[in-house]
């Protein structure tokens, strides 16, 4: 079997790679063909144009920005249109990108959505809570607006909460995906402050699976090397089996207390490194795929 990694173009040059990648795609070219897809199109009129032929008995892997559903379907049809397949089909891209599709399982925060964004039903998903929650979309947050439009301190003052939730869908505008989300907060082991947002940052760990086993464990905010204990080690085993996903990530966050539970899932092709090493990570891709090196 082929695989095939696709990267974006830049916006304005179709025959420029997007600068943001620049690494990602050097360290790809190690270990992989590579591909481009031209972002204008597909971001700006809903067409897939790539710079190489699509072939047959060949998994391509996209690695760029997130995707909304609809328009990730695009780019499986196309693919599969001219013979290939992508790493991850449609509905295995949703299960770990969406997250009603993940989000019921265990070590998770109590969560609860909804679709309908009138007053009424913002209010109704409020009742549900009591205390300090905090909202995103079925896809994103706005954590780094902590105050304005992603943190609500106490349920029960619903002037204050609906200000909140309204910020958020305002801002969030046409990238606002699915509906609204709000989840239990609980205290977690603080590490300070982000050096630019000021907001609050945690001790967290991303961690990418290929075929349903870990392959990278990244230490989100720190350099240092990752000790973790046998109880951590056997969740991250085991959590992303109830996600059929070939590729795929999940964060970790460390509670006050010292537990390790389940923050985000989210799709492989379009989750951050978070400033792990590019060429390590395409080295472990490549070999965990069972490819020589």
């Amino acid at each position: 079997m082929k695989y095939v990694v696709l990267f974006l173009t830049d916006l304005l040059d179709p025959k420029a790679l997007d600068f943001e990648y620049t690494k990602e795609y050097q360290a790809a070219k190690k270990y992989f063909p590579v591909g481009l897809i031209d972002q204008q199109k597909l971001f700006e009129k809903n067409t897939v144009a790539l710079n190489c032929q699509v072939t047959q008995d060949t998994v391509y892997i996209y690695r760029g920005w997130m995707l909304k559903p609809g328009l990730y379907a695009k780019l499986v049809d196309f693919i599969q249109s001219q013979g290939g397949k992508m790493l991850n089909d449609l509905a295995e891209y949703e299960a770990a990108h969406l997250l009603p599709n993940w989000a019921t399982g265990q070590n998770q925060l109590q969560t609860r959505w909804t679709s309908d964004l009138s007053e009424a039903s913002i209010r109704q998903l409020l009742k549900q809570f009591s205390g300090a929650v905090t909202i995103k979309d079925f896809v994103k947050s706005r954590k780094y607006e902590w105050d304005e439009a992603f943190y609500i301190p106490n349920t029960s003052d619903t002037t204050h909460a609906l200000q909140v939730v309204h910020n958020f869908i305002e801002r969030q505008g046409t990238e606002l995906v699915g509906g609204l989300v709000m989840r239990k907060f609980i205290e977690l082991k603080s590490l300070g402050e982000h050096p630019k947002s000021h907001t609050p940052i945690f001790e967290e760990y991303r961690v990418f699976y290929l075929n349903s086993s870990p392959l990278v464990l990244i230490n989100y905010w720190r350099a240092e090397k990752i000790t973790l204990s046998l109880a951590d080690q056997k969740l991250i085993q085991v959590a992303q089996k109830q996600i059929p996903s070939n590729f795929c990530t999940i964060d970790f966050a460390r509670t006050a207390s010292g537990q390790l539970i389940i923050m985000e899932m989210g799709d492989g092709q379009v989750s951050g490194l978070q400033g792990y090493d590019e060429s390590t990570f395409y080295k472990s891709l490549r070999k965990n795929l069972d490819l020589d090196l």
